[in-house]
């Protein structure tokens, strides 16, 4: 409320025969009513301040996760599929082409679903020791 305001109450008080001390009780009241508003007012307006802040953090925040996530759907998206993968096993183990190998579904309590697993003749397992063996050796001796 403005100066103004109260200016036209007490003229409006004046007009109907209000006593000076009646107008003086109500100009107070007035002024105090003001001043409740007034500081109403400024903590709504540090109220606004705080959140548009935290918006505009959220906000940041968002674009920061939206970038991260297209950088991993392109990261998922450039993994080899399925038949792929088969074809490079095939390729990077002749000796494990011609055996009854293959992929199975096991379900997985921690995944709440089925994993694809290898599943591979045990005796089959020492050729991934001995490529590892190698490879080891191989980096070793550089």
């Amino acid at each position: 409320m403005s100066r103004l305001a109260l200016v036209l109450i007490l003229l409006l008080l004046a007009a109907s025969g209000y006593t000076w001390y009646q107008k003086s009780a109500l100009a107070s009241q007035f002024s105090a009513r003001e001043a409740e508003l007034l500081d109403t007012q400024t903590q709504l307006e540090t109220q606004v301040s705080d959140l548009e802040a935290r918006g505009d953090s959220m906000r940041a925040e968002i674009e920061t996760l939206d970038r991260r996530l297209a950088a991993t759907r392109l990261t998922v998206s450039t993994l080899p599929k399925k038949p792929g993968l088969a074809q490079r096993l095939r390729t990077s183990y002749p000796e494990l082409a011609q055996t009854a190998w293959g992929v199975i579904e096991v379900y997985d309590d921690g995944a709440r679903g089925y994993v694809e697993y290898l599943a591979v003749p045990l005796w089959m397992s020492e050729t991934f020791i001995l490529d590892h063996r190698n490879a080891s050796q191989c980096r070793a001796t550089r």
